[in-house]
């Protein structure tokens, strides 16, 4: 297994492991996001830490080879019709697919932040672990709540009292994935860092193959 392999593995157990703890916010809470809802897609484009393009890359190679060939060739188009993007950083994200049920076109291979928005809680200045709606989230289904929530930071002992839990905590997740890569740590635009992901995981699996085929002809 190649080193970037092994960064792929581990960012996938982590990806699991925070989909087990959202899935039990959602169903010991009720709380998440409404069908085709997609706004937070919007004018956002994720920069990746290099465990999230690694990971992102390999499951681009494996379950989409024909998206992966183009954006490392960079003949890539956007993935179905949705809102303009700008020339400035907050373009919306080239896997944007308005006509897709979950808005994205690589579901299963989405960034961390794009895993946790809507579904995780974070530090307040002092430390304390704050929750706040999704600003997103339809003001009338917050206001049918019982009791009814606003749109505000509500303290963990708060949200234990309203919802039961909170849900898992943006900042502890992220300090795992970055420990992944612990000599490379900053994360880089996702249009510009993915394709050569891409094409170094082609290049090792190309150069694998390779030797494992002299080895058996020896």
């Amino acid at each position: 297994m190649t080193k970037v392999e092994e960064i792929c593995s581990e960012t996938g157990v982590l990806y699991q492991k925070l989909s087990s703890l959202q899935q039990e916010w959602y169903r010991n809470t009720g709380f998440c996001c409404p069908d085709g809802c997609g706004s937070c897609c919007q004018g956002f484009e994720p920069d990746l830490y290099p465990s999230e393009a690694a990971f992102m890359a390999g499951w681009l190679i494996d379950n989409q080879p024909d998206t992966a060939e183009q954006l490392a060739s960079e003949t890539y188009q956007c993935a179905g019709p949705g809102p303009a993007a700008d020339t400035g950083h907050n373009h919306t994200c080239i896997f944007y697919d308005n006509d897709s049920a979950y808005h994205c076109s690589i579901y299963g291979g989405r960034p961390f932040i794009c895993r946790l928005f809507g579904a995780s809680s974070f530090r307040g200045k002092n430390g304390d672990t704050l929750w706040r709606p999704c600003k997103f989230y339809p003001a009338e289904r917050l206001a049918s709540h019982r009791p009814p929530l606003v749109r505000k930071d509500y303290k963990k002992l708060e949200v234990e009292e309203l919802l039961g839990e909170c849900p898992p905590v943006m900042a502890d997740i992220m300090e795992q994935a970055v420990a992944i890569t612990p000599d490379d740590t900053e994360p880089e635009p996702l249009r510009e860092v993915l394709p050569a992901v891409i094409k170094k995981i082609l290049f090792e699996r190309q150069l694998s193959n390779q030797t494992e085929a002299s080895e058996e002809q020896i």
